[in-house]
């Protein structure tokens, strides 16, 4: 997959899925340069370990900034890396699915600190990473949204607000644009014969492996979760809403479901602090002692 890309005939969509390819091949050269034995499997394992390290220390931050408990916090973190442990199916060494998950994370715990112009820089990035990643000015939206809902009663978008989001829909459109046209027309990528619309819905939702991959990275978790909305912060609620419908339509009718480590972004986002949430009700959202984890 990696030799395709960097030969510009790996088909639509994969071929714009650039930027970690190139980070790839950086490293490879900078352990070559260095003379380090193996430098070839050192690229590709360093680089995984450097974002699934992105991922965990993203995630922490994020679900303390979501208000979940330091003890919480790393359950959520066993519970996310026991996920992504099953989701490599097809994967084809391939990095950009899970930098795409950091992306989400990292842009997530930008808005919550409102640290908005990190997002808009941050989308030149995550479209060359991935084209999934063009929901990220969606939850900046759906944030703004809902604090004039809380503050004033209604929807409405301030004009720095609406700048700030018509900036990250901008970034995330000329990198989308500038990607395509700077390789040849690619054909697109037909998996199992089966072309993106109605006939692949039908493939994966007739596809028992489709369920027992899911099953695999989400577990009980969504059921966790959903038995936890009520006590879940606002910030959680407005990401999930605004991301997870749009994220299983589309992966649904455009993706192989059984690809499940494609499900790594709502689970790492909403899904695994979705359901401590439920798990921190127990002990009435304080910090955990250790004599309350020993009963």
């Amino acid at each position: 997959a990696q030799r395709a890309i960097l030969d510009g005939v790996a088909g639509n969509p994969l071929q714009y899925r650039v930027l970690t390819v190139y980070l790839w091949v950086g490293l490879l050269q900078a352990f070559a340069a260095l003379g380090l034995p193996h430098h070839i499997y050192l690229s590709f394992v360093g680089l995984r370990i450097a974002e699934d390290t992105a991922i965990f220390v993203l995630a922490f931050a994020y679900y303390r900034a979501l208000g979940l408990s330091t003890a919480n916090g790393f359950i959520a973190l066993s519970l996310l890396a026991w996920g992504m442990s099953y989701g490599n199916r097809n994967s084809d060494l391939r990095f950009d699915t899970y930098l795409d998950v950091a992306f989400y994370l990292l842009a997530a715990l930008c808005i919550l600190r409102e640290r908005y112009l990190v997002v808009v820089a941050l989308m030149a990035l995550a479209a060359l990473n991935r084209e999934t990643s063009g929901l990220i000015p969606v939850l900046l939206l759906a944030h703004f949204l809902a604090r004039s809902r809380r503050r004033e009663g209604r929807f409405r978008l301030e004009s720095r607000e609406a700048l700030i989001v018509s900036a990250a829909f901008a970034v995330y459109a000329a990198v989308f644009v500038a990607v395509r046209l700077a390789y040849p027309a690619q054909a697109l990528v037909i998996p199992h014969g089966s072309p993106p619309g109605l006939p692949l819905f039908l493939f994966n939702v007739s596809e028992w492996l489709t369920w027992v991959q899911l099953f695999a990275v989400l577990g009980i978790l969504p059921v966790l979760a959903v038995f936890g909305y009520r006590y879940w912060p606002m910030p959680l609620r407005v990401f999930a809403f605004s991301l997870v419908p749009m994220w299983v339509v589309i992966h649904s009718f455009a993706a192989v479901m059984a690809e499940s480590r494609l499900f790594l972004v709502p689970q790492a986002l909403v899904i695994v602090p979705g359901a401590m949430f439920l798990a921190q009700s127990g002990t009435g959202g304080r910090e955990p002692r250790l004599e309350d984890a020993a009963r």
